[in-house]
């Protein structure tokens, strides 16, 4: 495939900035310690060996922090946050854009409700009570089942199961688990991204809810009647049990279980491996099992 190239000048003017050094054709992307001719790379914070290495490859370009200019021999861009307009910058000129496109394999009940530009990946099941906003990719062998709601601009990777019954049971007087019947829904927003082989499971009664923007790793497990507010990360293996509430802008991180009807609060940090059984106040971080406060954000 014949690379792309795309001149310095117009990575500069797409992130409305001021290009310092040669307007060079950038054809590839590399982190700082490759970095070669017509490449494109971003450095975050200050150090001499980036600065050697941007020295030692003058036809390159690189988006940095304002500590480097007149300290570099390559092109330059000054930004106030490199990464993010460095992925910016990878969105716009070099990632590819995937076919808006449903396949045929798609199993889709003719009463679910589909908006526009939606891609349906392969062997998806999508059931009558589903409905599913513009511009959302829903990836391989995904299952949509019961009362799902998806906003606008989601991304549902493959292998994910979103709206089948929770698992809840109550002893019967013979002392047997009874099924709790799951007659709820889910609600998911907009800007959503739920990674492979992920389950949200649609509430008892009520819903379960995960609000615009929240971003949930690989083969995370949100239990039924959970919410998560806007803006929240969780990580790859998490666990959030029934009921759960976390807040706004909070980072949950890989491995961490959050026992059930426990709140955490926004801007609240959750440690690597933590499992949570109390509540967390707002801009707290916790970690250990089981988790307790280290300290205020």
């Amino acid at each position: 495939m014949k690379k792309k190239k795309i001149k310095a000048s117009d990575i500069a003017d797409f992130l409305g900035a001021k290009l310092f050094g040669d307007d060079l054709e950038i054809d590839k992307v590399c982190p700082i310690d490759r970095i070669g001719d017509n490449a494109l790379s971003f450095a975050k914070h200050f150090k001499e060996e980036y600065a050697a290495v941007m020295n030692a490859n003058p036809h390159s370009l690189v988006v940095c922090s304002e500590e480097y200019m007149d300290k570099i021999e390559a092109s330059y861009i000054v930004s106030d946050n490199p990464r993010l307009d460095f992925l910016r910058v990878i969105d716009q000129f070099f990632a590819p854009k995937e076919e808006i496109r449903i396949e045929e394999s798609a199993l889709i009940h003719p009463d679910a409700t589909l908006g526009k530009n939606i891609s349906i990946g392969a062997h998806v099941v999508i059931g009558p009570e589903v409905v599913i906003g513009n511009f959302t990719r829903i990836g391989n062998n995904v299952v949509l089942k019961g009362k799902v709601r998806i906003g606008k601009n989601c991304v549902i990777k493959s292998n994910s199961v979103i709206g089948e019954e929770g698992f809840g049971f109550e002893y019967s007087e013979f002392g047997i688990p009874q099924h709790f019947p799951h007659i709820g829904s889910v609600e998911i927003g907009d800007n959503v991204y739920i990674g492979s082989c992920s389950t949200v499971e649609r509430a008892t009664i009520d819903k379960t809810y995960i609000a615009d923007n929240v971003k949930i790793d690989d083969l995370v497990q949100v239990g039924h009647n959970s919410t998560i507010e806007r803006n929240t990360m969780v990580m790859a293996g998490s666990i959030i049990c029934g009921g759960a509430f976390i807040g706004q802008r909070c980072w949950i991180a890989p491995n961490s279980t959050i026992k059930e009807k426990v709140r955490i609060g926004e801007n609240a940090l959750i440690g690597l491996g933590s499992v949570v059984i109390n509540d967390v106040p707002l801009k707290s971080v916790w970690a250990g099992n089981p988790a307790k406060e280290i300290k205020k954000r």
